[in-house]
């Protein structure tokens, strides 16, 4: 196997007026991803701790929402008659229709519950669920139609610092003939392990993390849940889909496991005053060598002061950065999956 942890260690020496201006050691660990070879560095020192954010002065206005329901199937778009002919796609409360302002060939939202708004414990498995089922529902038939759309992600953005413009809770659906720079990376990196070891990069890695018992969390059916080794987001959370690239093969026992680790996920960020958040899950068809991915990461969380966690070092070095440990965030995550 080529799978290699390799890290170094950056220090900076200053006199810190904390101590009385002594001389300090700031520690900064860069860590080199093992598949993509793209680095992050973990800033030890952290971001200000968060306090619990009152959302009761921004959670009105349901009246104007079109994802409430008393709106939803009135002011929101409809699919053509090609792809889906009754206009909407839903199961259980979860919607899905076109997105207004699509960002690829095919862009869908997924209202998923009835809910304006939602605190990270409130969030529940129906949901996730069946919004995932909706989603899977779209990409079926869209590819249906258009087979060569191969590269599909389920997103969500929650809260502004997270990207949303839309308070109430929804997913992303979004589907191209060409893959994003992400899904290209992975690609490209584990097509590139699989000919020089004939074997399959993700299956190797979940191998090598249960082993160490560093990073790997734990197993929900056939999705396996992990700490990434050098993480690109906060506290960011993995997990793959054993023996599936697409997630139109999945069947309802591993969209369930998808959501259990979610919600395990979401409650550690609640229990730590975290607010906001992202998860993208790489969908991605016809490709042996690949296996379906889900990335979760908390945002700096909404508060008086609030704090954006991306600087010049993400958006104009390439460069990620992680806020804690990935080995001391799996240990203190570990309790909350089932």
């Amino acid at each position: 196997m080529e799978i290699k942890f390799e890290r170094f260690h950056l220090q900076s020496d200053l006199r810190s007026p904390l101590v009385g201006f002594e001389t300090i050691s700031v520690p900064t660990e860069v860590r080199i991803d093992p598949l993509t070879k793209r680095r992050s560095r973990i800033i030890t020192w952290g971001l200000l701790s968060p306090a619990r954010f009152d959302f009761s002065k921004i959670t009105d206005g349901s009246q104007e929402c079109f994802f409430c329901p008393e709106n939803v199937l009135y002011k929101t778009p409809q699919f053509i008659k090609e792809i889906i002919p009754e206009g909407r796609v839903r199961i259980g409360k979860a919607v899905g229709f076109p997105n207004l302002n699509p960002v690829g060939s095919y862009g869908s939202v997924v209202v998923l519950c009835h809910e304006h708004f939602l605190n990270l414990n409130q969030f529940t498995p129906e949901m996730y669920e069946d919004g995932f089922s909706v989603a899977i529902e779209i990409i079926r038939r869209t590819m249906a139609i258009d087979p060569d759309t191969r590269y599909w992600q389920i997103s969500q953005n929650f809260l502004a610092p997270g990207g949303s413009t839309i308070l109430h809770p929804h997913l992303q659906v979004i589907g191209d003939p060409v893959p994003t720079n992400e899904m290209e990376a992975l690609l490209n990196a584990s097509s590139s392990y699989h000919q020089r070891n004939g074997t399959l990069y993700w299956q190797d890695l979940i191998q090598i993390e249960k082993g160490l018992e560093k990073r790997y969390i734990t197993n929900i059916g056939k999705v396996h849940w992990f700490v990434s080794f050098a993480p690109i987001g906060f506290n960011e959370v993995c997990g793959s889909v054993e023996g599936h690239g697409s997630v139109t093969a999945l069947a309802r026992e591993e969209i369930s496991s998808l959501a259990t680790g979610i919600l395990s996920t979401l409650k550690y960020y609640d229990e730590k005053d975290l607010n906001s958040f992202n998860f993208s899950i790489y969908s991605i068809s016809g490709e042996d060598y690949y296996q379906l991915l889900l990335r979760i990461i908390s945002r700096t969380p909404l508060q008086p002061y609030y704090l954006n966690d991306c600087t010049s070092f993400e958006v104009l070095q390439s460069e990620l950065t992680a806020n804690i440990i990935p080995e001391e965030l799996c240990h203190g995550i570990r309790p909350y999956f089932p």
